[in-house]
């Protein structure tokens, strides 16, 4: 059954898939995604979508329900995707490459009411994580064994989803998991009311369109994704699904394919810099290059303006809980620095969002002085999904003295507003770092480290460089195991970029005088060792 256009219903413009079925009906056969070595025309995704659409509702599926898509960057993942949100539901990214006691907990965590794999979920389907699973299983097609799921049989048995179904700004659009301080992932809550106020925010910045060529960089478990999937689609623009071994140095696969629109964390420009790809007009093709995810360093965004003479160049700024990105800084002929640190200031809120910086009693301070960095406005997300002892602590009711009392989503970034009105970031006030984009919770690497040792752990991000981590260093004390055991030990139950580089056995580790773990004291230590060496350690 093909799908056809339909007459706008209200709140279905709410729906994330509901621009790809606009776009299939006014123009089926342009490309709507390109992934390894294929493409896919708008008919044909939305076709795909709205049959795993039909399967969903046949499930009892919808508005107030959560689908996990467990799978890689597939073509079937993507369909998998735009399914969920055709039905109405929350979309429940889960990476296959999470080992499996970290999939069982998020799955026990999000109680989900389906699952969607692609070969690679599949393949992630030990029978632990099957236990943890819903019943409703759908992957690309029929299996057996203990993971088994239906296929393109169960689709082919229901009747297509015509049209996205309406949603109220309400209704969760996805649900993304993020470090958390106790070993135990937080998933946070994102509505369709904030996505539609962020998607609107950027087509109004950036006019794009069916000529553009956007990249997907990256991981579909990673909320940057957003921007890179929904964007494109919005436009009728074509994605370009970054392969995995073009991802650190992907200048000849900007070229190759003509690219447009590029989105990365700072570091994949930092290593193309070292490498010597981000030569003068080296990426002629891109008209729009932003960066989010971490601190952007200010020689990064001058080398980059340089290799691409035709892009506009700007950093992003914005956790999890504020809808991916909510705060902008242009790298104009003279790229906004924040002084001291080198790195590119993160600017001014969108519109819609206000930001502004506190004191630890949650009162505002003036411009000029440094406190922790408070958001509001219609991208702060409801909260932290059943946990609502964690919500109020970070989402507390805050009286301003110009808009009155309002929700606030405490940030934990240290930073400051400078006289001209653009905020700029100054690090942590916790123990949270940034490894390759992803937010690492120091502690919830130490958890981890305690249940595997059976003694005591300390972790600090190691080395930092231009403000942003390249790895850890674990210390460990009073366990049986050789340091050199270790890791593998984490790889059961952390993710690679959360496993530190080394790990370094103590007689003790130090404290500080009040009894908590002294970090400065093991950087102090990591700062000496690393004295005299030829690079990082």
């Amino acid at each position: 059954m093909s799908v056809h256009a339909a007459p706008s219903t209200p709140g279905r413009h709410l729906n994330l898939a509901s621009p790809l079925f606009e776009r299939a009906a006014d123009d089926p056969s342009h490309a709507a995604l390109w992934v390894d070595g294929e493409s896919y025309s708008y008919g044909e995704l939305s076709a795909r979508a709205g049959r795993i659409a039909g399967w969903l509702a046949h499930t009892g599926v919808g508005p107030g329900s959560r689908v996990g898509v467990l799978g890689s960057r597939s073509a079937w993942t993507y369909a998998a995707i735009l399914g969920s949100c055709w039905a109405g539901a929350a979309y429940v990214p889960l990476s296959p490459r999470y080992p499996e006691a970290r999939l069982v907990q998020l799955l026990q965590r999000a109680e989900l009411d389906a699952l969607v794999v692609d070969a690679a979920g599949e393949a992630a389907l030990s029978a632990a994580v099957v236990e943890a699973c819903p019943s409703a299983r759908l992957a690309p097609h029929e299996s057996g064994g203990e993971g088994v799921c239906l296929g393109p049989e169960a689709l082919r048995a229901v009747e297509v989803l015509a049209e996205p179904r309406s949603m109220s700004p309400d209704d969760l659009a996805y649900l993304m998991f993020t470090s958390g301080t106790t070993g135990t992932p937080k998933g946070v809550m994102v509505s369709a009311g904030n996505v539609a106020h962020l998607l609107g925010v950027l087509r109004e910045r950036y006019p794009l369109g069916r000529e553009d060529r956007f990249s997907q960089f990256f991981e579909l478990s990673f909320d940057l994704s957003v921007f890179d999937l929904f964007m494109a689609w919005g436009a009728g623009a074509t994605l370009f699904c970054v392969p995995d071994t073009a991802r650190m140095t992907p200048a000849r696969y900007i070229r190759e394919h003509a690219l447009t629109v590029w989105f990365s964390v700072p570091s994949t420009a930092a290593f193309m810099l070292r490498v010597k790809s981000l030569e003068p007009g080296a990426l002629p093709s891109l008209r729009l290059s932003i960066f989010c995810g971490e601190p952007l360093p200010a020689e990064c965004a001058q080398r980059w303006r340089e290799a691409a003479p035709d892009s506009r160049v700007e950093n992003l700024y914005g956790p999890t809980e504020a809808t991916v990105a909510c705060l902008l800084a242009p790298c104009s002929e003279e790229v906004p620095t924040t002084p001291g640190r080198g790195i590119v200031a993160i600017g001014r809120p969108f519109p819609g969002t206000r930001a502004a910086i506190v004191d630890a009693e949650g009162g505002f301070l003036p411009a000029g002085e440094s406190g922790e960095l408070a958001l509001a406005g219609a991208q702060v997300t409801p909260g932290y999904w059943r946990d609502p002892k964690l919500t109020a602590e970070r989402y507390p009711v805050l009286d301003h003295p110009e808009h009155g009392p309002g929700v606030w989503y405490l940030t934990g970034d240290l930073a400051r507003q400078d006289p001209d009105g653009d905020f700029h970031h100054l690090g942590r006030l916790d123990h949270q770092v940034k490894i390759q984009g992803h937010r690492v919770e120091l502690e919830e690497i130490e958890a981890h480290l305690r249940a595997v040792c059976g003694g005591e752990a300390g972790v600090v991000a190691w080395p930092l460089q231009l403000g942003s981590a390249q790895g850890t260093v674990a210390f460990v004390s009073g366990t049986s195991l050789s340091a050199a055991d270790i890791p593998a030990r984490l790889a059961t139950r952390l993710p690679a970029y959360m496993i530190p580089r080394r790990v370094i056995e103590l007689e003790r580790l130090p404290l500080t005088p009040n009894g908590k773990l002294d970090r400065k004291a093991l950087l102090a230590r990591l700062e000496e060792e690393g004295k005299g060496a030829d690079g990082p350690l």
